[in-house]
């Protein structure tokens, strides 16, 4: 489904509008630039009013479960309110943001006057995973002042347009500054017109689709990458409480891990593998009753695919010396390796040892690829481990209840999106 000037448009029509992009989006430039409170009182209205039916329908196709598609509507409805988008402008772009800043520089004889203007056109090419909406990337975008070009990833669904057109209704003036595209990724011709006009290219993928784009891009061209990520829980002897453990059951069962922030896997803090054996015995119940709220009765929620995997993993057992631990409607692997990867989803998670000392030298390795750690541990362990995990790479350290469940304005991957999607410029 493509998306020009709030209209649908068929291939044709998509033909004649790559041939004038560049004089569109030079018209656009040449206007003043779009006020942030237009978009932010336009989201506000969007998020307020959002047919909950629809896109929990729409993400039910995707493979997202209902309890799962509730908790993604009420936190954009979170992120994307006045009082959160006002926020986080102020915390990513610093106070008084929107005001130039006129001085004399040290060793200077004249004034010179600041200010943040956008980057201009942003191309976001949208991942296929279950983190939220393509639509969400444009809507930092438009946050920004940017014009806004969206490559859709195949089976998306339709919400994403959905989202955008009700925006447009709301605040018709944004119109021009939002394109959709739902090019295949292996329409280089046509993604390559699409760079042509790009200020920078967004990139939401993982390492091949991002070493793709980077031969597509000329050096002129930014490449700003949210990459996909991997994250697991950190659990210590003397944090084996039933109340924080819950927790990481509880997100392992909620997100299907299918997020960046969910657990794929824990770690134990030991290096003997009794210790391990005897943590997926006392784990396995609790996982168990987590996937039974979450998805009901035995055997729902496991997808076909996960199953082959399962199976996979069982007979591998034999010559790998792991240990796999089935429920009803989940297992447990315990391995003996300590390397990072992610799990076979749907309720189905390792557990390595890792012990606190070794925590740098086997994780720092991964450390582009490492995002949240749900952390269960007694209250005097906790900044120390915490320390060792920023330290390898990670950038979010939480209890395992909140990991998938992001403040308001926390950055992306550790860093600021609206910052990356802005310029600092000079007038002396």
């Amino acid at each position: 489904m493509n998306l020009v000037d709030g209209k649908i448009l068929d291939e044709a029509g998509c033909e004649a509008v790559l041939e004038s992009l560049e004089a569109r989006v030079a018209d656009t430039l040449a206007k003043p630039v779009l006020a942030p409170e237009r978009v932010v009182s336009a989201c506000d209205r969007l998020v307020r009013n959002l047919d909950e039916a629809f896109y929990l329908e729409a993400m039910k196709a995707l493979g997202i479960d209902e309890a799962l598609g509730r908790k993604y509507i009420a936190e954009a409805r979170q992120m994307f309110c006045a009082e959160s988008l006002r926020y986080r402008l102020n915390a990513e772009l610093g106070e008084g943001w929107g005001r130039p800043r006129t001085f004399v520089p040290p060793g200077g004889t004249g004034a010179v006057t600041e200010r943040l203007y956008p980057l201009g056109v942003l191309v976001h090419i949208a991942a296929g995973n279950a983190d939220g909406l393509p639509a969400f990337s444009v809507l930092e975008g438009l946050l920004t002042g940017n014009i806004n070009i969206l490559k859709l990833p195949a089976e998306e669904g339709g919400a994403s347009v959905r989202l955008l057109l009700e925006l447009i209704k709301i605040e018709p003036t944004l119109a021009e500054y939002i394109y959709v595209f739902d090019y295949s990724s292996k329409d280089i011709v046509h993604i390559q017109k699409l760079i042509g006009v790009a200020d920078a290219v967004v990139v939401w993928g993982g390492a091949e689709a991002v070493a793709a784009l980077r031969r597509l891009i000329p050096p002129n061209v930014r490449l700003i990458e949210w990459g996909h990520k991997v994250s697991f829980a950190y659990v210590t002897v003397q944090g084996f409480h039933e109340d924080a453990l819950k927790g990481v059951a509880e997100n392992i069962a909620v997100t299907g891990q299918l997020l960046c922030s969910s657990v794929q896997g824990i770690f134990i803090d030991t290096d003997d593998m009794a210790a391990v054996y005897d943590f997926c015995e006392r784990f396995l119940p609790m996982l168990e009753d987590a996937m039974g709220r979450a998805h009901g009765a035995p055997g729902v929620g496991l997808e076909p695919q996960a199953a082959l995997k399962l199976y996979s993993a069982e007979l591998e057992s034999v010559f790998s010396g792991s240990r796999v631990y089935r429920g009803g409607r989940c297992s447990l692997t315990a391995c003996q390796d300590d390397g990072l990867e992610t799990a076979i989803q749907f309720g189905n998670a390792w557990v390595k040892r890792l012990p606190r000392g070794s925590i740098i030298r086997r994780l720092h390795p991964y450390k582009s690829f490492l995002q949240t750690a749900g952390l269960v541990c007694a209250d005097s362990e906790r900044d120390a481990v915490a320390a060792l995990l920023f330290k390898a790479g990670v950038v979010r350290v939480c209890p395992g209840a909140d990991m998938s469940s992001p403040y308001g304005g926390a950055p992306h991957d550790g860093e600021y999106p609206l910052r990356r999607y802005t310029r600092l410029v000079s007038l002396a």
